[in-house]
């Protein structure tokens, strides 16, 4: 994560420098680098934001098709009882008319006047009433089933309307898709000559601090190389080892060692490999075959386990608790088994690394949202291919609380960047273009306020 301004000029002014111009000189350039690395990480986040936001739009148009197609199943069974309404009305109706043919032609009874004794005048009434009676049933069965052909015309007159518009919805959102796959294929032109603009300038700033270090004094020298880990600690206002696990032992000094390399990795060609309808198309294909892996590894998982399968074979995190832990560490350990698999652009899925968007294409590996969709596919646990929609798929944990197998995002609304922490300050990510699937530091800028905890313990 880059340095703030204020931070590196601190450390460059405490640093003790024989003069006040020597001192002055070297704030300037290493605000100037840290200025750099920050223009530079907010284009990295931006891109980033816009990468999750191109798999939001191809979520909405999956979430679309969905209510399309179950709309269109109510339509079809709407109609359907329409035509069992028409039978069952059919039905009456000859059962009606039958009846009143053959009280026409028996005509009214003079069983009462010919009766012989008060035994036949009895019976002559009882067949009378039984009549009577039917008639009356007929004659509702006729009327109900008319009103149930009334009442499941309209039902299917109203299942046709929100059958269109689901279409005309799934249409609109796979418009939306594509229109926000082409967008970003055009702002990634611009934005790699501003990453190569930005690392020029970068690169003369550092230019020009390695000479002045070279010629200042050495306790100027000293200070200005300090990691870059503590500084960012210190800035966040939170203690190195806040995100270990409650109750774990606190995290070895070499756990912080390594700040996190704040240069922006290579986005993501502007050139497209294949239209973007095609490549839409694609990844709806890939959506719908990786919801039936999780379901049939949910399956695996619970009979491994001794639980009986649920019938969909989606757990969705409700595994007993006392097996928490362990569902836990099996999706700690799938998701280590993919260290060192390239970052792709909208790559992963429930089977494991895949083909992704645009330069992705090219490539087979994950994302970030693509890494932890594999990872939790392994317990039943099904995902969206988007971080914000990870993001609400659990209860929400205070960051200061999170542990091992809890969901860390970035941006608003996790719009940006999703990773897995695995405790002691370190967590599993796809991070970037041009990285690979690695286990880092975790970043506290930019970070929700809240974890995810998908799985109960």
């Amino acid at each position: 994560m880059p340095l703030t301004v204020g931070m590196l000029m601190s450390a460059a002014l405490w640093s003790g420098a024989p003069g006040s111009a020597d001192t002055d000189h070297v704030a300037t350039l290493v605000a100037a680098v840290a200025n750099a690395n920050q223009k530079l990480y907010d284009l990295g986040a931006a891109v980033q934001s816009t990468q999750e936001g191109v798999n939001k739009a191809i979520l909405e148009v999956q979430n679309a098709r969905d209510t399309a197609a179950t709309a269109q199943r109510e339509l079809e069974a709407s109609r359907r009882g329409v035509e069992d309404a028409n039978i069952a009305i059919a039905g009456a109706q000859q059962r009606f008319d039958t009846f009143a043919a053959a009280t026409y032609v028996s005509g009214p009874s003079t069983s009462y006047v010919t009766a012989a004794d008060p035994a036949d005048v009895l019976h002559t009434a009882s067949t009378a009433q039984t009549l009577e009676i039917s008639s009356a049933r007929v004659m509702d069965n006729l009327h109900r089933a008319r009103t149930e052909q009334v009442n499941k015309e309209s039902a299917a007159r109203r299942a046709k309307q929100k059958a269109d518009q689901a279409a005309a919805d799934a249409e609109a959102s796979y418009q939306a898709a594509v229109a926000a796959l082409t967008e970003a294929q055009q702002n990634f032109g611009s934005q790699q000559a501003e990453l190569e603009r930005l690392s020029a300038e970068r690169a003369a700033a550092q230019a020009r601090l390695a000479e002045v270090r070279k010629a200042s004094a050495p306790a100027v020298a000293a200070a200005s190389a300090a990691p870059s880990a503590a500084p960012q600690a210190a800035a966040s206002g939170v203690a190195s080892n806040w995100d270990r696990a409650p109750g774990a032992p606190a995290p070895a000094a070499g756990n912080w060692d390594t700040a996190w390399d704040p240069t922006l990795p290579a986005i993501p060609s502007a050139f497209v490999s294949g239209d973007p309808i095609a490549i839409i198309n694609a990844v709806l294909g890939i959506a719908s075959t990786s919801a039936q892996v999780t379901s049939q590894m949910g399956r695996s998982f619970l009979q491994k386990m001794g639980l009986l399968p649920t019938p969909t074979g989606y757990t969705n995190g409700a595994i007993p608790r006392v097996y928490g832990r362990q569902a836990t560490e099996y999706v700690i350990r799938r998701g280590m088994s993919q260290l060192g698999v390239p970052y792709s652009w909208g790559g992963g899925n429930a089977s494991g690394p895949s083909r992704g968007i645009d330069q992705g294409a090219n490539t087979v590996g994950f994302d970030c949202s693509g890494l932890v969709l594999y990872m939790f596919a392994g317990v039943g646990i099904k995902l969206d291919h988007y971080s914000g929609s990870q993001y609400n798929a659990g209860r929400k944990i205070p960051s200061s609380q999170m542990r091992r197998g809890d969901l860390i995002s970035y941006g608003p609304n996790a719009s940006q960047h999703i990773a897995v922490y695995l405790g002691d300050g370190q967590m599993l990510e796809a991070p970037y273009t041009g990285s690979v699937v690695k286990v880092s530091p975790v970043r506290t800028s930019g970070m929700t306020p809240y974890a995810t905890r998908l799985i109960e313990w």
